[in-house]
């Protein structure tokens, strides 16, 4: 009884610790934190956790682990998949790079690494070679060949936890799960590099870490970095805290991170301040079974990898013997490291090398768009199985139209959809990939004169040949629909409602020549409902090279799309109240193009459904240009930038215009501010603007007429 009351004290100072610590820290390690949120969900099991750790820390004390075989020879064999979370290529790291990862793991788990030598002194006799090795999977869950890496073209890469597992995962039982993506949610408190989940606090199909893919290895994204969050985040996987875990805490075998050799740290600290000394109970605690190295105290040990700073390069021997432990505790891990599990992935010592055939797969799977003439190449990234000894391409609508080359270069002369096949082969067999229309050859003389363009989407057939639709996630996308409308009968619409968030759709217009109008700007009617808690956005492109390179021209937030009240309820707008016009400018050689592509990118934040009407090119014919020389060299707006709360606009106008207007947009086309909305005359103009109610930033000042739109950009301050 007595030990059960400890226990339970011991587990509540733990939480209380916990929460502090986690409440301070800057987050580049988000294991606390999610540790924290889910025994919060989860309290039945909050106290068997902390007994787990307890009878971690007892358990690895045992002779059998304390120096366990330290005859530099691995006594562990870890197999390992790597989920290569990739959004339209971004992040879709080589087979090299992955390696590279792995051997920093080995280097670091088996003190091999080089910078052993940096070790301080009274650190040094107490690094450890954990004999713990990974190596990647041969063999996949279906007993297939396999290199060991799953990649997965998802939005989820960006800014997403727990999210990204259920896209690729394969037994925990039998594989450690690595999840490689672009950038982790935070929690406000500085950059996610990654985090890990702890044995026994989840599911078994969350059991892993997830790592931004320019922490992973020393080479490609991550060059320079070292590679050590990953080796920090599988010290996790194995049941091993921070250093800091429990501050200063009390003895060392029953606070802290529980064990000995780790000098507890009263917080996280960064870079390598060699001076750091934050507790002075270095030497507290320790048992026979567990005796405690220090008997004075001694500097914080900055090198360990389980710390924040810079000089990382130990883990220690109680850290070891606390990781092995935790092999012979968790069944999930006796598993893994069992022999009849590497014999089943192909990670056992006897393994030979199947003859395996390839599996042929294209580096960036995401549709190109072309000009004609223009070049587009092509990077294979098959798995070879067997060294691959062929590779055919098929290249319909280009020159050449085949190649026999890994990574060909081709030059697309026919307009339209093509398909690419890849045929890879080996001496075990071939594969073959179809890519249906991955190339759209876009014609630039083939398009739409910009004076006077407007796309109501009133006919089908004309917006299934004229738009472009990605949607590189797999759900819903954009579509043509008529269950609402601001006019006409028919608009496009995204049925957001039941997407999840991290989704990315793409909507593309034709090509339209901006030529022959003065001061182009694109606008579109917008109908959109918050949900609660949605942080939807729709991101406004331009391009003038078929789609080859995008500018972003304008990022609307949620709250900047909604058109009324919030709505939970599937939306269809039902009046013209639900609607808004958003305009976005061009730049100057944007206007000087003869054939601009516009895109709609939706990204969905858990909002409601969206829907865009009467997509337009707003602007004057060149022809009448000669009308209004006067009115466009006169035209001048000042101070500029403005930082006394004034702006003052002059023109003077050569030719009566009625339903001329003046007014202010913002960087996203939003109206802010409108001037003056009526006729004209010939005479001079001269307005007075207060711009103390706006935000520092740009805006534009547009003065629309009949035959002509006359803006400049201004800056307030």
């Amino acid at each position: 009884m007595k030990k059960n009351i400890a226990n339970l004290l011991l587990i509540a100072l733990f939480v209380v610790i916990t929460k502090g610590l986690i409440a301070q820290q800057t987050e580049w390690c988000a294991t606390d934190q999610m540790l924290l949120e889910f025994l919060e969900a989860n309290p039945e099991v909050e106290e068997s956790f902390w007994n787990d750790q307890i009878r971690l820390s007892e358990f690895s004390q045992l002779p059998t682990l304390k120096g366990a075989q330290n005859n530099k020879a691995p006594i562990i064999t870890v197999p390992v998949v790597v989920h290569v979370i990739q959004y339209n290529g971004i992040g879709n790291i080589t087979k090299q790079q992955i390696d590279d990862g792995i051997r920093v793991l080995n280097e670091d788990f088996q003190k091999l690494n080089a910078d052993t030598a940096r070790t301080r002194t009274i650190f040094r006799n107490i690094a450890a070679d954990s004999q713990i090795e990974f190596k990647l999977a041969n063999i996949d869950p279906n007993g297939r060949c396999t290199e060991g890496v799953n990649r997965i073209n998802s939005y989820l890469t960006y800014n997403k936890r727990n999210e990204v597992k259920a896209l690729s995962y394969w037994p925990s039982t039998q594989y450690l799960n690595v999840w490689l993506v672009n950038s982790i949610l935070g929690s406000g408190n500085g950059t996610t590099l990654g985090y890990a989940q702890f044995p026994n606090s989840g599911n078994l199909s969350t059991y892993g870490l997830v790592c931004r893919n320019d922490q992973w290895g020393n080479i490609g994204t991550a060059v320079g970095t070292g590679g050590r969050t990953a080796t920090h985040e599988v010290g996790h996987c194995f049941g091993l805290f921070h250093p800091f875990q429990g501050n200063c805490g009390s003895s060392c075998n029953g606070s802290g991170d529980f064990v000995c050799d780790t000098p507890p740290t009263s917080g996280q600290t960064f870079g390598c301040n060699y001076n750091n000394n934050t507790c002075s109970n270095d030497a507290s605690g320790g048992s026979a079974a567990n005796p405690n190295p220090f008997s004075s105290n001694v500097p914080d040990q900055l090198e360990n990898y389980m710390s924040y700073d810079d000089c990382q390069s130990l883990f220690t021997e109680g850290q070891k013997s606390r990781m092995l432990a935790a092999f012979n505790i968790y069944s999930q891990l006796i598993n893994l490291k069992s022999n009849g599990n590497l014999v089943a992935t192909g990670t056992n010592n006897g393994y030979i090398t199947q003859n395996c055939p390839p599996k042929a797969n294209i580096f960036d799977d995401q549709q190109k768009l072309v000009c004609l003439g223009g070049q587009l190449s092509f990077s294979e990234d098959s798995y070879q199985g067997d060294t691959i000894t062929a590779y055919n391409w098929s290249f319909p609508g280009a020159t050449p139209s085949t190649s026999t080359a890994a990574n060909p270069t081709v030059t697309y002369s026919t307009a339209g959809e093509q398909d690419v096949t890849l045929i890879v082969t080996n001496n075990g067999g071939s594969d073959t990939l179809v890519m249906q229309d991955y190339v759209n050859a876009k014609d630039p003389a083939a398009a739409y004169n910009g004076f006077g363009y407007a796309e109501g989407f009133e006919s089908l057939t004309g917006f299934n040949n004229d738009w472009i639709i990605f949607d590189p996630t797999g759900s819903f996308k954009w579509a043509r629909t008529q269950n609402g409308s601001l006019t006409g009968n028919s608009s496009v619409f995204l049925q957001n409602y039941n997407l999840g968030s991290g989704e990315s759709d793409f909507l593309i217009s034709p090509s339209i020549d901006l030529t022959q109008v003065v001061n182009p700007r694109f606008g579109f009617d917008v109908a959109f409902k918050n949900q609660t808690g949605s942080s939807d956005q729709l991101w406004c492109a331009i391009s003038t090279d078929c789609g080859a390179t995008w500018t972003t021209r304008g990022v609307i937030s949620a709250s900047s799309l909604n058109t009324g009240t919030l709505n939970n309820s599937f939306f269809i707008p039902s009046s013209p109240s639900d609607w808004r016009t958003i305009f976005i400018t061009t730049t100057a050689a944007m206007r000087t193009s003869s054939s601009v592509l516009f895109r709609f990118e939706f990204k969905s934040g858990g909002g409601n459904n969206i829907y865009i009407d009467d997509f337009r090119v707003d602007g004057a014919s060149s022809l009448g240009i000669s009308d209004n020389e006067l009115l466009e060299n006169s035209f001048i707006a000042f101070p500029n930038p403005i930082t006394d709360g004034q702006l003052n606009i002059n023109f003077m106008v050569d030719k009566a215009s009625e339903n001329a207007r003046l007014y202010l947009t913002n960087m996203v086309g939003q109206q802010v501010k409108e001037v003056y909305n009526g006729s004209l005359n010939s005479d001079p103009y001269s307005f007075e603007i207060n711009t103390n109610n706006l935000s520092s930033g740009i805006y534009f000042v547009t003065l629309r007429t009949k035959s002509q739109n006359i803006t400049r950009k201004i800056i307030i301050h």
